[in-house]
């Protein structure tokens, strides 16, 4: 399943037969659409899937492809440290800026602030994060290069609808599923929200 968030399996079992395994997949393509409608690939294309012989006979289908495959044992902790990555993505799409706004000192605090209260939800969902994930996130955003966009500014860009829920949204719902307070979150969620689907 090749959807970003945390929330994959849940999203697509309705819809397949009983008895049909979901593998999800945490998605390393750090590719960015050119005016041109070329897509510019800065790094290397790989794919995360949980340990699982669905899993192996998914990596072997790929094996002599340009996507790398790699097996994690702890696929939910790299799936949520994914998720926080793109949680902080989002407010690249609420500025309208790319990767150099990270560069800012107030913007700095208001990610590590937002990364942190990510942070919390993780841990009550079962990831093993460590607690210097959200600097490492930020300094990761702060070393891209500056004109480095993601495929949530793309899409606000481009006029389309934003995938704000399953990358930002679910943060504050779970962490209401257990009573964390997540205050910069839900502001974020819901100028995400509104920026996205309006009205206005």
């Amino acid at each position: 399943m090749l959807q970003n968030g945390v929330e994959q399996i849940a999203a697509v079992r309705p819809h397949v037969p009983e008895g049909v395994e979901v593998v999800p997949a945490v998605v390393w393509f750090p590719a960015q659409s050119q005016e041109d409608g070329t897509i510019l690939l800065r790094g290397e294309p790989r794919l995360t899937l949980p340990a699982s012989p669905e899993a192996e006979r998914i990596a072997d289908v790929l094996r002599d492809t340009r996507c790398q495959i790699e097996l994690a044992g702890d696929f939910t902790t790299l799936a949520w440290r994914k998720l926080l990555q793109n949680a902080a993505a989002g407010l690249m799409a609420l500025t309208g800026r790319r990767a150099g706004v990270f560069t800012r000192p107030d913007f700095a605090d208001l990610t590590l602030d937002y990364l942190k209260e990510c942070l919390a939800v993780s841990h009550a969902e079962g990831a093993a994060l460590s607690d210097d994930v959200p600097a490492a996130i930020l300094a990761r955003f702060q070393a891209f290069p500056a004109d480095m966009s993601t495929s949530i500014l793309t899409d606000r860009e481009a006029g389309r609808p934003l995938e704000w829920d399953i990358r930002n949204g679910v943060i504050s719902r779970l962490a209401r599923r257990h009573d964390i307070h997540t205050p910069i979150s839900d502001a974020i969620t819901a100028l995400l929200a509104a920026t996205s689907d309006g009205p206005g």
